[in-house]
């Protein structure tokens, strides 16, 4: 993306900044007597409205939308908002939560998965919570202290340093370190975040793996639903969870929120490519059916079977982003089961000006477009893509139009959504020259 056009969308920010106002976002805890908790600090005058995560024995049912102001009374609306429109998914809950009528059944499943206070905090398998990091030592030490509040054990903490510029990494986690026997360090010195998440899964104690990023806020009960995932179901090789935003105070905020699905389905689901499929005509193969990078987990040894991470993927590689969708899409090729649950909670602090924003959605075209030049040669990819591509592509495109109205963007919606599609162009074509050069290299060697 040219310096000009991020330039551009810097300078647009400015002069809304001062008419843009802004969604307050909270937590609200039913079974508690407590108040709404604010993810980012008070509500404020700039906020109009507040966007309330909604829980039942810590699990997410969804949201409710109230004015935020006045703040005196947003826990009592909050609550009768709740009631009225989450009655469904209040009344689904509590058949998940009771007597296990099938215990080998799905029912038996989301009994066990879906409801945290069957979840165990302690003597079940260890987790290990590897967070890749690249010179962002303040988000960093952010993340650090929520994880180290979760309620789970046995769990150690291991940040992998990628290609560092200096030493401000190492100096974060060993002061952390010094009070917390779970932390650790280590480097990966070569660039890209496949070959970091490889470095971590080379390194980590346990043979379940959990990987968040240095932007995110970590629920306290975020291993024990990991955890949970893997104990309800033995055939589960990955799991993935709801990601939230932290803030929504300016457009470029509301926008990604709007753009990516990371945060909208609160029902626990499994998929593989048997029993449990997606109604997707593009699925296993269409992007975000499963989750995120920013919140899953993996045992170590199904990972190793399909060879691990792409390092022609991921930020810092050729490939800039997409080495998510290709290792979740390439375990359940090979015959592997992915559990969503929305208890895995993990918060997400978005992009919050659109020069960043823009970097970041050119980055995550690219990415798409990489995993899609890998996976092109599948019969049944290509295949879908032809039937059913421009289906999918109005998808997308509404979903992009309802971001630039939902952020009030408008006219940089238009060029951010222009970028994303760039972006895609651009990572298929560097992800085939890429693996060109790599086979040529893999030629020459042998």
């Amino acid at each position: 993306m040219s310096g000009r056009h991020l330039g551009d969308l810097g300078r647009a920010t400015r002069r809304n900044s001062r008419t843009d106002r802004g969604i307050w976002v909270g937590l609200l805890d039913l079974e508690d007597n407590g108040p709404v908790v604010g993810m980012s600090g008070p509500v404020r005058a700039h906020h109009r409205e507040a966007r309330l995560l909604i829980r039942l024995h810590r699990a997410p049912l969804g949201y409710v939308l109230v004015p935020a102001l006045p703040e005196e009374s947003l826990t009592t609306r909050a609550r009768a908002a709740a009631e009225t429109t989450l009655a469904e998914p209040l009344r689904r809950h509590a058949q998940w939560d009771g007597p296990l009528s099938e215990p080998d059944g799905s029912q038996g499943w989301l009994a066990r998965a879906a409801c945290p206070r069957h979840y165990s905090t302690s003597n079940g398998a260890g987790v290990s919570v590897v967070i890749c990091t690249r010179d962002r030592t303040e988000g960093l030490r952010q993340c650090l202290r929520t994880v180290q509040q979760v309620s789970y054990a046995p769990l150690e903490i291991l940040v992998v340093d990628n290609a560092p510029s200096g030493h401000e990494t190492r100096e974060v986690v060993a002061a952390l370190a010094k009070d917390d026997g779970r932390v650790r360090y280590t480097c990966e010195s070569h660039p890209g975040l496949s070959r970091a998440r490889n470095h971590g899964l080379a390194r980590a104690q346990f043979e379940i793996v959990a990987f968040t990023d240095d932007d995110t806020q970590v629920d306290p009960g975020w291993p024990a639903a990991i955890a949970a995932g893997f104990a309800a179901d033995p055939e589960a090789v990955c799991v993935t969870g709801l990601v939230p935003p932290i803030t929504l105070d300016t457009g470029s905020e509301r926008y990604f929120d709007a753009r990516y699905s990371w945060a909208d389905a609160f029902e626990p689901r499994r998929y593989d490519m048997a029993g449990y499929r997606h109604p997707s005509r593009l699925y296993p193969f269409k992007a975000g059916i499963f989750g995120t990078g920013a919140n899953f987990a993996i045992r170590r040894g199904a990972v190793a079977r399909v060879g691990g991470f792409d390092p022609l993927l991921g930020a810092g590689g050729p490939g800039r982003g997409g080495e998510d969708l290709d290792i979740f899409l390439r375990l359940i090729l090979a015959g592997g089961r992915i559990c969503y649950l929305p208890s895995a909670l993990v918060w997400h602090r978005h992009r919050s000006d659109s020069g960043a924003l823009g970097e970041q959605i050119y980055s995550y075209g690219y990415g798409l477009g990489a995993y899609l030049a890998k996976h092109l040669r599948n019969r049944e990819l290509l295949a879908g893509l032809l039937v059913h591509g421009l289906r999918q592509a109005s998808v997308v495109v509404g979903r992009m139009r309802r971001a630039s109205q939902e952020s009030q963007l408008r006219s940089r919606g238009r060029r951010l959504a222009f970028s994303e599609a760039r972006g895609v162009m651009a990572g298929a074509l560097r992800y085939y020259r890429s693996a060109r050069r790599a086979s040529g290299s893999s030629s020459n060697v042998q």
